[in-house]
Formats: C-alpha cells, sequence, structure tokens
C-alpha cells in the first residue's frame, strides 16, 4: 500500500513537472500590430489593472476571435457581461480564476480547520522566492517556484523538536526565511522588481492559454489525489491519533497534504499571484464553515464561495476600471461578511 501511494506522489510531482512551461515560453506574445489590434488591451504590469484602448465616441470596436459577443460600447462601464467575457483575454482570465478559485476554496477548509493558515502563507513566500530565483538563474519561473515549495514541505513536515518548541515556530521561520531569500535574490535580478509586483498583486488579465493549461493539469491532478484518497486524507488530518492506532501512517498523508497544497500554491501564484491565491485559501472556506456544520455541506459551500466571486469581481474591474485580482478578493470579503451576518442571525 505505501509503496502504491509512493509511486502516485512521485506521479503528481512529475505530472507538475511536466506541466510546467519552460522558461522560454514564460514572454508574453508580442502585441499585435495596431491595424490588427480589435479588442481591450490590458496593462501587462499594472497589477491586473484594465486600461483598455477603447475607439472614439459613437465607435464600437469588434473584439476578435469566432463567436465572441456583441460589439463593446463606446464607454466600457456600459458593456454588459456578455460582451466584457466574450473578449479573449477576459475568457482566459475567467477560467484561470476559476480553477484557482475552485481547487484554493477546496484545500482552504483543511488549512482553517486544521490551524495552518500560516502554512499557506509560509508555502506562498518560498514559491516567490523560487520564482526570484530562476529569474536571476534564468531557468524556468515555475520549476523554481515547485522545487522551493517541496523544499518547505520537506521541512514542515518533520517535526523538530515537538516537547520543546511548537511546530509553528518552525513555519515561522521558513517565512521569515524565504522572504529574506526572495529579496536578496531580487536585489540581484534586473528584471525582479518589476516580477515580484506582478507576482505578489496578480497579473490574471495577462494569463496565457498554456498557463491556463498548464493550471488545469496540475490542480486535476491534486483533485484527483484528494477525491482516490478523501477518507484517509480526512480521518488523518483531523484526528491523527486516533487515525495512527488504526494503522494509517499519519506522517505520509500529513507531508501528501501539505505537497498538494504546496502544489496548488505554486501554480497558482503563477496565474494569478500571491494576494488572490492567498484569499482564494482562506475566505472562501471560512464563509462555508460559518454557514454549514458538516464537513461534505463545508467542502461544497467553500468551492461555491471560491467560485461566485471570480466571474464578479472581473466584470466589476472591467467596468470599473479596477485592479482586477484586489476587486475579486473585494468580492470575496463581501461574501464573507454576507456569511457572517447570516450566521449572526440564526444565532440570534
Amino acid at each position: 500500500m505505501k509503496s502504491r501511494l509512493s509511486r502516485l506522489l512521485l506521479g503528481l510531482l512529475l505530472l507538475s513537472s511536466l506541466a510546467a512551461p519552460p522558461a522560454a515560453a514564460q514572454a508574453p506574445p508580442p502585441p499585435p500590430p495596431p491595424e490588427a489590434a480589435a479588442e481591450p488591451i490590458p496593462h501587462g504590469e499594472d497589477h491586473g489593472h484594465v486600461h483598455g484602448i477603447h475607439p472614439e465616441p459613437g465607435v464600437t470596436a469588434s473584439p476578435a476571435g469566432e463567436g465572441e459577443a456583441a460589439s463593446l460600447p463606446a464607454e466600457a462601464a456600459g458593456a454588459s457581461p456578455r460582451q466584457v467575457f466574450g473578449l479573449d483575454f477576459m475568457q482566459r482570465a475567467l477560467w484561470a480564476g476559476l480553477l484557482v478559485g475552485g481547487v484554493c476554496a477546496y484545500l482552504g477548509v483543511y488549512v482553517v480547520l486544521r490551524r495552518i493558515v500560516f502554512v499557506g502563507v509560509a508555502l506562498s513566500e518560498m514559491s516567490s522566492a523560487g520564482v526570484a530565483l530562476s529569474l536571476l538563474m534564468n531557468f524556468s519561473p515555475m520549476l523554481g517556484s515547485v522545487g522551493l515549495m517541496l523544499a518547505g514541505v520537506g521541512l514542515f513536515s518533520v517535526q523538530w523538536a515537538p516537547r520543546k518548541v511548537r511546530q509553528d515556530a518552525f513555519i515561522g521561520i521558513g517565512y521569515v526565511v524565504a522572504s529574506a531569500l526572495a529579496i536578496l535574490l531580487i536585489a540581484k535580478s534586473a528584471q525582479g522588481e518589476g516580477h515580484l509586483l506582478a507576482l505578489l498583486f496578480g497579473n490574471i488579465l495577462t494569463v496565457t492559454t498554456q498557463d491556463v493549461l498548464a493550471t488545469a493539469l496540475a490542480l486535476g491532478g491534486v483533485l484527483l489525489v484528494h477525491l482516490l484518497f478523501a477518507k484517509e486524507l480526512l480521518f488523518v488530518s483531523f484526528d491523527p491519533d486516533t487515525a495512527q492506532a488504526a494503522g494509517y501512517h499519519a506522517r505520509f498523508w500529513e507531508a501528501l497534504l501539505y505537497v498538494t497544497i504546496g502544489l496548488t500554491i505554486a501554480f497558482a501564484i503563477h496565474a494569478v499571484g500571491v494576494l488572490m491565491t492567498f484569499a482564494a485559501l482562506v475566505l472562501p472556506a471560512v464563509t462555508s464553515l460559518l454557514l454549514t456544520r458538516r464537513m461534505p455541506a463545508a467542502l461544497l459551500g467553500s468551492v461555491l464561495a471560491g467560485l461566485l466571486p471570480v466571474p464578479v469581481g472581473l466584470y466589476l474591474s472591467f467596468v470599473w476600471d479596477l485592479p482586477s485580482a484586489a476587486t475579486i478578493v473585494g468580492a470575496g470579503f463581501a461574501l464573507l461578511l454576507a456569511g457572517g451576518l447570516v450566521s449572526r442571525l440564526r444565532a440570534a
């Protein structure tokens, strides 16, 4: 049994390596010539801020691509959801956001209930340091992100001195060291600062089709692991002592849970940035746990709470000309406030 699980874990890590785009693929495609431009172009380094190139008053622009929505109005504020999501880059952003929002929200229930929210923060910072290292060494940012994330999983899975020092102290040390390492590496990289800002605040509007496919492949593998071993992961996560007495290898299953969370964070950061990734790990799970009492309902509610803010936030960011990642997070927080209000009314 243990051998079969080890082979599955190895296959999952191999899958993440195959899903990682090569270094040359990280550069965005060249912009179309002026005469071929047919849709608003997102500003690639403005943290997801939409700065569309709109036509003159009274003139409509036809979005490129087959089967897209009708032409945008002269003012973006008057665009309908069908028109906004008829644009190619908005469709890619929507798919990337839904993938990250749904899977992170599912794993977020484990993160919140196990009180390992800081693990998510630390793994996010380690993934960021991996990106900074790859930029300095000129290799694929995804490989650097996954590599340092796996190093973090290995460090957090070891019980260093449980009777003397709590495990969360070592997680905090990992976060601080990873933060310092990222700053040092970025300081030595000519292009590091710009990439760091995009990584922190998100560049979901500039996500490519290859990014969406790689994210879908990796997160699909994570979901497959959780579907195959849902009982073991739940049992070991929430009652490790009983699971150990029943013959389960608690350390192995805990490490597997950390690997799935880490892989999800690494690919999610590459697609949407640190801000939206961490928000998707925490906000939907807390919203769902305020409204539900059983684990299956909590998982389903968290996924729904992770999916809903994505189209809402993307649409509002387009029509109001706001940073997309921050607007999605704001929509998620508004949903959390509504959930908290309902929970308080129930308890009254």
